[in-house]
């Protein structure tokens, strides 16, 4: 997957970008306020700026709470013409880890959550890589999954969400889709495999994309705060497993990234002068996402 470097191209025309732009959906967003990292958006700003843009939706996310009253207020209030999702990330502090995962769930699913994310932050395969004790792990000590993970899927299934596999190593990831799949959930997303957290192998990204589950893309991993990739490795990426398996977002806000509507109208024009097809875009940040959001 890495051995191909792609060539920049020249300029590409505005309209190209824009026309790809307004519509597109950015399904990975972190907005303020956030006790694990200092952020300059919140979620209302997150939601006016997609909105001004011409988006069609967005996903909030946060490690540390469920967003979905964020999202049900800013939709019924102050926004009209982009949807505006919350979701839930499997934590110690949103849902006490795996024991009652599934109530917590269920609840902000019954008030709008769309997205839920297994453990990220505080999975053990992500503490493991920060050098930091403890985690949470889907897996029992003899490999199969932990029975709570079951009664997630569930709701997930019951509610029609997108399950991703957050920050969780491939072992763990690959059983949870084996599983989704089982339960009869199609809406399946690999968290940005390719970050350096993560790093899936690309015989394993395309593993996973053969079961069915959409590879992500984020616009965070290609700064230099997460790992400084090449977007050739994101491009050869999509040219193995196709456009159609895949999905964009932008992983921001970091106070030091541009707002997330700009991010992903930097990212869109960056995957084409790198070497997607405009016509591979459009389906990784408009027509996939809104299939798995239930907006096509």
């Amino acid at each position: 997957m890495m051995a191909v470097r792609n060539k920049p191209l020249g300029r590409i025309p505005a309209s190209v970008i824009d026309d790809i732009w307004k519509g597109s959906i950015d399904m990975h967003i972190h907005p303020g306020p956030d006790s694990l990292a200092e952020r300059h958006i919140d979620s209302v700003q997150v939601a006016m700026l997609a909105e001004e843009a011409g988006m069609a939706g967005v996903v909030l996310k946060s490690f540390t709470y469920p967003t979905a009253s964020d999202a049900f207020i800013i939709q019924n209030n102050l926004v009209e013409n982009v949807a505006v999702f919350g979701s839930v990330v499997i934590s110690y502090t949103t849902t006490g880890g795996l024991e009652h995962a599934a109530e917590t769930i269920e609840a902000n699913a019954k008030i709008g959550a769309k997205v839920v994310w297994f453990p990220a932050m505080d999975a053990k395969w992500c503490r493991q890589y920060l050098k930091r004790d403890g985690g949470i792990e889907i897996l029992k000590e003899d490999g199969t999954l932990k029975p709570e993970v079951y009664d997630i899927l569930k709701v997930v299934k019951e509610y029609d969400m997108v399950v991703c596999s957050g920050h969780m190593s491939y072992k763990e990831s690959t059983k949870l889709f084996d599983a989704a799949i089982e339960t009869g959930i199609t809406k399946m997303v690999a968290t940005h495999p390719l970050a350096e957290l993560g790093r899936f192998t690309s015989e394993e990204i395309q593993e996973l994309a053969d079961k069915g589950v959409y590879i992500e893309h984020v616009y965070g991993t290609l700064m230099p705060r997460l790992g400084n990739m090449d977007p050739s490795d994101y491009v050869d990426c999509i040219k193995q497993v196709g456009a159609e398996k895949c999905i964009l977002g932008t992983d921001f806000s970091q106070v030091w990234d541009v707002d997330s509507a700009a991010g992903m109208r930097h990212f869109i024009a960056m995957m084409i002068q790198f070497g997607c097809t405009p016509e591979e875009v459009e389906l990784m940040a408009k027509k996939n996402p809104a299939k798995l959001l239930g907006l096509d």
